[in-house]
């Protein structure tokens, strides 16, 4: 009811006065509606089903990992590596820097325990859409290979309206977490590191984006291929510095993630209130601002990832399968270590912190080369997740029977990247701004406005996609019994497409 009554509020208030803080709160309010403690225990619920289901998928990882980078001839589009660094490219982004950053300003460090709870099982559900997706993939008469939600909900599960909804979904989800959110966080930790006019950077970002993204899915692999080894490996090692420079702080860090995932935020201020209702309250913004951001980070559950697992070159959907759910791990080890950096700098704390300030508040410790790191990781990060966001974009559009408009819709997204750099903030032709509390202000409130637009669309994809692995649940558990030990030993299983 409380919920209720502030998506109201919210709602009167944006009519009464038009501002892109009033949409964020209708936004927050819808979110925060939706996002509650119903959807966290059917994700949460979900994953755990299939962690146990599946006898503990996780324990695979490792060799996972090894058939990732193993050359595969067999049919697709990409290699199976290609078609991981699309994913890691897409989830391994703003996601798992900025979105942490985001989720314990607004929940606490709880809110790291609960991201890396969720991830822990999502490794599952990745697992599940990625192999149904390659199962039900089809081949198009110019020989590509297409799968995902849209696909196995229409053709296989016959919920025609649900594949419809997830593919507006995903499309809206490119053309605003993929594209304007990406190009806003660049934009912003530009602005924070080197003053830089937000309206240019998106102009910028947006060039570099037409050159990938017209090139199509090949070209995409090829850009994510070499781009997200240097951003990983640089990123971990400025993370690895700062966390070595404060290690005598990282006990009390780590009692603050796990006292913070079962007493709240409030609680850490010395509010917790009385009374169970009371703590489960408290805790709630914890456990939802973690596991939104889990999905976020690891797409895990959304299902965009199991359209590029569609294109890929490997010997069966199992295995592909169990490669894609490697970019989980990957997203949730470094959501870790920037939850931690940004607890030990304990700028959390502060309200007029926020996103790639906070993110820039703790790596800037590091003399010299923090900063510059930070930013570098940054802009690579977002920048793969806009181009793998625009290969998803049109994959949805072209199931949509717009493959006539897919020229016009690169344009937009385009457009929108450009758009993005800049949203909520004051227009100015200065290539360099002035770093003023009133323009970081404006630009913490154009960053939570996005965030809560990513969520909004985010949404769309998520409740056809988790009903169909649902219905599918017999059929993962038996293909999967069937192939996993034979596909994670040496010896290739004997059907290519089981």
């Amino acid at each position: 009811m409380e919920s209720l009554t502030g998506l109201f509020s919210s709602i009167t208030a944006f009519f009464s006065a038009p501002s892109v803080h009033n949409a964020y709160e209708i936004m927050n309010a819808f979110n925060t509606l939706v996002w509650g403690p119903p959807m966290i225990i059917v994700l949460l619920g979900l994953g755990i089903y299939f962690t146990i289901r599946l006898n503990f998928l996780q324990k695979y990882t490792w060799r996972a990992i090894k058939l990732s980078v193993q050359k595969v001839e067999s049919e697709g589009m990409v290699s199976s590596f290609g078609s991981l660094a699309v994913m890691i490219g897409a989830t391994v982004g703003t996601g798992s820097i900025i979105g942490v950053t985001t989720a314990i300003a607004e929940g606490g460090p709880g809110a790291l325990f609960w991201m890396i709870v969720a991830g822990f099982f999502n490794f599952a559900i990745k697992y599940c859409e990625c192999l149904i997706s390659f199962k039900y993939r089809v081949k198009r008469p110019d020989g590509e290979y297409v799968g995902g939600p849209m696909y196995y909900l229409n053709d296989i599960l016959k919920f025609k309206w649900m594949a419809w909804i997830f593919a507006l979904g995903t499309l809206l989800m490119g053309f605003t977490a993929g594209s304007a959110l990406q190009s806003n966080s660049i934009a912003d930790v530009l602005r924070e590191g080197y003053n830089l006019n937000p309206w240019f950077v998106g102009a910028l970002v947006a060039i570099a984006t037409a050159v990938v993204i017209i090139g199509g899915v090949k070209r995409i692999a090829a850009y994510s291929e070499w781009l997200v080894p240097i951003m990983g490996g640089m990123y971990l090692l400025l993370a690895a510095v700062v966390i070595c420079m404060n290690v005598e702080k990282i006990p009390n860090a780590i009692m603050m993630v796990f006292k913070g995932a079962f007493t709240g935020k409030a609680a850490l201020g010395g509010a917790m209130g009385v009374g169970i209702l009371a703590l489960i309250k408290a805790i709630i913004p914890a456990i939802s601002a973690g596991v939104t951001r889990a999905v976020l980070a690891t797409e895990a559950g959304m299902g965009s990832a199991s359209i590029a697992a569609a294109a890929a070159k490997t010997r069966s959907a199992t295995q592909m399968a169990i490669v894609s759910a490697t970019s989980v791990f990957w997203a949730i080890f470094i959501c870790s270590l920037t939850g931690i950096v940004i607890i030990l700098a304990g700028d959390w704390q502060n309200p007029n912190v926020y996103a790639a300030n906070l993110c820039n508040s703790a790596f800037k410790t590091v003399p010299l080369i923090g900063t510059p790191i930070l930013i570098f990781s940054l802009v690579i990060f977002s920048f793969t997740t806009i181009i793998g966001w625009g290969y998803y974009m049109e994959k949805a559009l072209q199931f949509l029977k717009g493959e006539r408009f897919i020229k016009a819709a690169r344009i937009v997204f385009i457009i929108l990247v450009a758009v993005g750099g800049g949203i909520g903030t004051s227009f100015s032709w200065d290539f360099t701004i002035a770093d003023t509390l009133a323009r970081t202000a404006e630009a913490n409130n154009s960053t939570r406005f996005m965030w809560a637009l990513a969520i909004l669309t985010m949404t769309m994809m998520t409740i056809p996609n988790i009903w169909a692995l649902w219905c599918f649940r017999k059929v993962i558990a038996k293909t999967t019994q069937k192939h996993i030990k034979i596909i994670v030993g040496k010896v290739p299983p004997p059907d290519k497409n089981k």
